[in-house]
């Protein structure tokens, strides 16, 4: 039975040029071995089998991978040790013993009895087999070693077990570390105890990650405290520990194990393989009936479709009109935020970062909390939880410490909300600012973790949009008589002026004139007062002009767009970048001019040619980016250079 296990392993690592590859590992590995003084005790191989070609290819060998690995990897470790003697391949190479052999599972066949959910692990029978499932990274150990491989011989010469490759250990799946080196292993033949060649003892590198379940995450954005329900430990090996990505999604293969430290029993699993998912939106998607027809009513003007959606856009929450220019920001923040990644390597920018300025707080607050549902991921940070990173000792018994991460790392992909910013403590407002400056969260890991003894950082990229709010009359200074000049700045509360330039686009929701703002407190009593003369059955008939549906659906089919910047409009936007530069430095009203605006005005002209369903980036897109970020520098510095006139109503 063996025997056949081992010729049908041969053709299938033929067939799928596994076999080849072997073969130049080999040679490489015989190049390597002839410089060296001291021969390899061990010798290690990957190899990558994919189970559903190779059930279909042999189902008795298929289903040994499944459900047996440890029996399967000790058939492929002698069909490889017997093509390296038969081929003549490593001279070196005297004991089976001596070959490792990993078997890298790339994905599992799409069946419900492969497929593990974290919330249910708990629950199940532990099983010796490979699983798959996905999950969030929420915290990660630094790296740390493990043995991967240890040679031991009996002490006593005239002894079988004193030959140099009768007994060496390897790590193999699911197995602690206390299974592969050890000082009480008896010889099999005198039973005296075998003594270790530490010179042969090779180290890997691994690190624990806690994976939260995505099914959690929509809660996590409006409860918190349930963050820790959801958490599953995985074991990463080698290669792929330097890869892993705060708050990314991960696709994991592995086989669940027991970890038993200090009395307590925890479950975990060691990772075979893990591949990072990236949320690309379905390009099947169609536009919705509304939408569809609000975009062939609005085909005259390359304005109007996206001024259009502004318009109706949260249409629950404050009536059609208001704050406009806020409601654009927003839906041009979420068609960035969807892309994050991409766009940081392309001429499309970055996310979009949005701080709404405003005396009304309670209506920002749900206006903000309206978009953020229309995000995924998206968490609402609030006080009782770390913004950035938090050290703490791992419990899984490595040693080491063990990096939580926080709202803004939990946000990979989507947004992360972080509410009235006035109202955060200045020492957090001043890391923000060097946070969001660099994109990167740096984290100080303690002396007392580190092998070296020194302090270590490792910063820790964030991939996601900031949204936030403030009130301008929070700040306890008396705040200058603005009125309705241009030439005065209006105030930003208790946030710094260096901190609101990190944001991207910041909007303020009061008028400079007392008309504006009268005309949208006016919609926006008229709104309460027809909902509240409403009965309740009445209430739930009342619809938006977009619903959150048809937007969500739309938000989808724009952000497979991937528009390419023209020449013309590339041009428009560097020439009001240098000019801004030049006037505003050397003016009598000089004020600085942000260092990253061509980046921002980038990514907002390519956000919105997106919203404007375009595949390029039009001179229209460009002089809409150029009149948003003029109207928020306007509102911040006090006046503009090319007259313009705040509006944040419409």
């Amino acid at each position: 039975m063996q025997s056949s296990l081992e010729e049908s392993a041969v053709e299938y690592l033929d067939k799928s040029g596994a076999l080849q590859k072997l073969i130049q590992d080999c040679q490489t590995r015989a190049e390597i071995e002839s410089h060296q003084d001291k021969p390899s005790a061990v010798f290690r191989f990957v190899l990558t089998v994919d189970p559903v070609d190779l059930v279909n290819f042999d189902s008795t060998l298929g289903n040994l991978v499944l459900h047996y690995p440890l029996d399967a990897g000790r058939i492929f470790q002698d069909v490889v040790y017997l093509s390296i003697k038969a081929l003549d391949l490593i001279p070196q190479v005297e004991s089976h013993n001596q070959i490792l052999v990993h078997l890298s599972i790339p994905t599992l066949p799409p069946l419900p009895s492969y497929s593990l959910h974290l919330r249910d692990l708990s629950c199940q029978a532990v099983q010796q087999r490979y699983f798959q499932f996905h999950g969030i990274v929420s915290s990660m150990t630094n790296v740390i070693q493990y043995t991967q491989s240890a040679r031991y011989q009996c002490p006593e010469s005239g002894c079988v077990g004193s030959e140099p490759y009768t007994y060496i250990r390897l790590h193999t799946a699911g197995a602690s570390e206390s299974r592969t080196i050890r000082p009480d292993f008896e010889c099999h033949h005198c039973g005296n105890i075998l003594e270790e060649d530490v010179s042969c003892r090779v180290l890997a590198d691994k690190r624990v990650v806690k994976m939260l379940d995505p099914a959690a995450m929509p809660g996590l954005s409006w409860s918190p405290h349930r963050m820790g329900e959801r958490h599953q430990a995985v074991t990463v090996f080698r290669c792929v520990v330097q890869g892993i990505e705060m708050g990314a999604h991960y696709t994991v293969v592995g086989i669940p194990t027991i970890d038993r430290c200090r009395g307590d029993i925890t479950m975990s699993i060691e990772a075979n393989s893990i591949v990072k998912q990236v949320v690309q939106p379905s390009p099947s998607v169609a536009l919705p009936d509304s939408v569809t027809r609000l975009y062939q009513d609005r085909l005259g003007s390359p304005y109007s479709f996206a001024a259009s959606l502004a318009f109706a856009f949260a249409s629950s929450v404050s009536p059609p009109g208001t704050y406009h220019k806020l409601k654009l920001s927003m839906l041009l923040s979420l068609v960035s935020t969807q892309s994050n990644d991409k766009m940081k390597e392309t001429k499309e920018g970055g996310g979009l970062h949005v701080m709404a300025v405003g005396s009304d707080t309670l209506l920002l607050s749900r206006l903000l909390t309206y978009c953020a549902a229309m995000s995924s991921p998206s968490v609402q940070h609030t006080v009782d939880k770390h913004l950035f990173a938090k050290v703490t000792k791992d419990t899984h018994g490595t040693g080491t410490c063990s990096i939580d991460a926080g709202s803004l790392l939990l946000s990979h992909g989507g947004c992360c909300f972080l509410g009235d910013l006035g109202q955060v403590k200045r020492d957090i407002q001043s890391s923000m600012q060097g946070v969001m400056e660099k994109d990167v969260v740096t984290v100080q890991i303690p002396k007392k973790y580190g092998d070296s003894g020194v302090l270590q950082s490792l910063d820790l990229p964030i991939r996601c949009s900031i949204w936030a709010f403030t009130d301008p009359n929070s700040c306890k200074k008396p705040a200058a008589t603005a009125g309705a000049d241009l030439f005065l700045q209006q105030e930003l509360g208790n946030v710094s002026k260096t901190l609101a330039d990190c944001f991207s686009l910041v909007c303020y929701t009061d008028s400079t004139s007392e008309t504006g703002d009268m005309y949208a407190e006016s919609l926006l009593v008229e709104d309460i007062l027809n909902c509240a003369t409403l009965e309740e059955e009445d209430l739930e008939n009342v619809g938006e002009l977009l619903s959150a549906k048809d937007i969500k659906q739309f938000l989808q089919v724009a952000c497979c767009l991937h528009p390419q910047l023209t020449p013309p409009a590339e041009y428009l936007l560097q020439g009001y970048y240098i000019s801004s530069r030049r006037l505003r430095s050397n003016s009598i009203q000089s004020c600085p001019f942000p260092p990253t605006a061509l980046r921002t005005l980038t990514s907002v002209a390519c956000a919105h040619a997106k919203l404007s369903l375009r595949t390029y980036v039009a001179e229209e897109d460009a002089l809409v980016s150029i009149s948003l970020f003029e109207e928020s520098v306007t509102c911040r510095y006090g006046y503009s250079i090319l007259g313009i006139q705040p509006t944040p109503h419409f």
